[in-house]
């Protein structure tokens, strides 16, 4: 019985120190400062609009529609708005775009119309690019050695249009990819 009690603690140990020590790396959370710095594909992009994806916050407004509406509502209208946004694309605008961030705070934007070169600042959690005499600034949601996720404030904030449930709050996130 204790050869038993034995094994199964010496069991217990070893897995616990497999499951302590097997940490991927790659998962690994790092510091803006330090793991910024590479080569970045950006692999996709997400709208979002007061916390909700573009896709919902667009199929919640044409619900509202519907709702207002009432008997005056046809599908062709939740169709055609379907259609025309359908157009947007946030992931086209960012094809073959590449973000490299260099140790000597310099970067380099590089997309199939050239490249731009910038300077880029990190302050804990908030990322800030600089071209020209253009800023903008991020927040790093996650970042590892091989993905980051960025986002932007989409500064509509303070837009009003009459009879709309303004202002709405809005996030552009860039996925990137080493």
């Amino acid at each position: 019985m204790k050869n038993l009690q034995k094994l199964f603690s010496t069991t217990l140990v070893v897995c616990l120190a497999i499951t302590l020590f097997s940490c991927d790396k790659e998962d690994e959370q790092l510091s803006t400062e330090v793991g910024i710095v590479g080569k970045w594909q950006i692999e996709s992009t997400d709208i979002m609009i007061d916390g909700k994806s573009y896709e919902a916050y667009i199929e919640e407004s044409i619900s509202e529609l519907k709702q207002q509406l009432g008997d005056n509502y046809s599908e062709t209208m939740g169709d055609a708005i379907r259609a025309s946004l359908d157009e947007f694309d946030p992931n086209s605008a960012f094809e073959n775009t590449t973000i490299e961030f260099k140790s000597d705070k310099t970067v380099i934007v590089t997309d199939e119309d050239g490249s731009g070169t910038g300077t880029w600042v990190a302050d804990g959690k908030q990322l800030t690019i600089n071209f020209d005499d253009e800023s903008q600034k991020y927040t790093v949601r996650s970042l590892t050695n091989s993905q980051a996720s960025l986002a932007m404030d989409g500064g509509f904030d303070d837009i009003e249009i009459e009879d709309a449930d303004l202002p709405m709050t809005t996030e552009m996130i860039l996925n990137l990819k080493k």
